[in-house]
């Protein structure tokens, strides 16, 4: 038995695939204020370019009790966790949690607040947009990375076209963070995944922030996986160069559109907390820890929550951006 608790895009999406590949019985959890909307859905709704996944909607649960939950899907927001943690019963022995979050601090808050309990990363590689209750967009290929060796837990997610893998330990969360320290350059800029891979002063932006946080965890000898074939040299030159095959990689391996963006370019446009102190605030925090500094990536972390506290947000050029962070 699963149990899924934030059934927003990206639990949503989960959801979806969990009961499409119908080897787990799931629940999700429905608070108060949800209920009734998600009650008066009769089914779970994944819009993809190819079509759509539907799957009949499982049971609600009104409360987060754990007897005979094997797994906890974690997708609530960063801002919800310690809420969340808050009003969990004891984790029986049997039960895994299972962090959907981007960035590592998700996973270091939960195993510093539920120290008995097993805690699983699964790295989401997917770009899921809220439509409406229980009803998701996908606008790139759907691909899961499980941080453990659980092969139910890999079946249990694997639909028809997810694609879901293994990886040992934390090195794929890493790999995730880098690619994510774009969203606040894209946050900043209002810019698509397209505009960051494709304009000269973005992608020059881009590079900076990842040199920057690359340096730090080479320094601290930290395992990271970049999720591309190719080491992040290679990813880099071609970042720095003139060639748009940045962009191309992406539409082929990813099936990224061109007016695809980061959630946090919505947070900011509706004036909400953004996960940039989680993403960006992990490569700072890194460089505490080796006594160094990480300047840039922390000049977005103030940037963007200067802009998010102004509606309408007063967006930067990317000339300026570039100014402004030195590069």
């Amino acid at each position: 038995m699963m149990l899924l608790a934030g059934a927003g895009a990206v639990g949503t999406t989960l959801a979806t695939f969990v009961v499409a590949a119908g080897r787990e019985p799931l629940r999700i959890y429905a608070r108060d204020k949800d209920r009734a909307a998600f009650a008066a859905v009769a089914s779970l709704c994944v819009r993809h370019a190819g079509g759509e996944l539907r799957a009949p909607r499982p049971p609600l649960a009104d409360s987060l009790a754990l007897d005979g939950v094997d797994y906890l899907l974690i997708a609530v927001k960063h801002p919800q966790l310690d809420a969340l943690i808050d009003a969990l019963p004891p984790v029986p022995r049997g039960c895994t949690l299972v962090s959907t979050l981007n960035g590592l601090s998700a996973l270091r808050r939960l195993r510093e607040r539920l120290p008995h309990a097993r805690v699983v990363p699964l790295t989401v590689m997917f770009n899921a947009q809220w439509l409406a209750p229980l009803q998701t967009e996908l606008t790139t290929r759907p691909q899961l990375i499980v941080g453990s060796d659980d092969a139910r837990l890999r079946r249990a997610l694997a639909a028809p076209g997810v694609t879901v893998k293994r990886a040992e330990g934390e090195a794929a969360a890493w790999g995730k963070l880098l690619i994510n320290l774009a969203n606040a350059i894209c946050a900043l800029t209002h810019a698509s995944f397209e505009e960051l891979l494709t304009q000269r002063d973005l992608r020059a932006i881009y590079v900076a922030i990842l040199d920057e946080a690359v340096g730090l965890l080479r320094a601290s000898g930290t395992a990271f996986d970049l999720p591309m074939p190719f080491p992040y040299g290679v990813y880099r030159a071609l970042l720095a160069g003139r060639t748009q095959l940045p962009w191309h990689f992406a539409r082929w391996r990813n099936g990224l559109h061109g007016r695809t963006y980061p959630s946090m370019v919505a947070d900011v446009e509706h004036g909400r907390r953004t996960e940039a102190a989680e993403l960006n605030g992990e490569i700072v925090r890194l460089a505490a820890r080796v006594g160094a500094a990480a300047p840039r990536n922390a000049a977005l972390i103030e940037l963007v929550g200067a802009l998010g506290a102004t509606q309408p947000p007063a967006y930067w050029t990317p000339a300026a951006l570039r100014a402004r962070l030195g590069v």
